[in-house]
């Protein structure tokens, strides 16, 4: 939200907290905005849940630099991936590398091969 408004999140955010619309909960030591109607509220706590379980997302910028790199080299394991793009000065654990494909469902899928 502060990068899309211009505005330092921790000065304005708090501010929110007493808004009727709006419930802020404390989750893994972070407050959490959600909308205080009920199927709402399920929602988004039930996406932030799945999104949660799926572990450590990459950014906008390494999962781009991921997939670039996947294209260019489509046989690399995720180990092989992250060591590559370790070698480009990207953090990038292979734990995220899978976390960004189950996500968006470009996970490999392992198929008998018929013989």
């Amino acid at each position: 939200m502060g990068s899309l408004l211009g505005l330092d999140p921790r000065s304005f955010l708090s501010s929110f907290a007493e808004h009727p619309q709006i419930k802020r909960e404390k989750v893994e030591g972070r407050f959490v905005y959600y909308c205080v109607d009920r199927p709402v509220y399920s929602g988004q706590r039930q996406r932030r849940s799945e999104l949660s379980a799926q572990g450590r997302q990459p950014t906008a910028f390494e999962a781009i630099a991921i997939l670039v790199e996947k294209i260019k080299h489509p046989a690399l394991t995720n180990e092989a991936l992250s060591r590559l793009l370790k070698k480009q000065k990207l953090s990038i654990e292979p734990e995220m590398i899978k976390n960004l494909f189950v996500r968006h469902g470009l996970a490999e899928k392992k198929t008998p091969r018929s013989g």
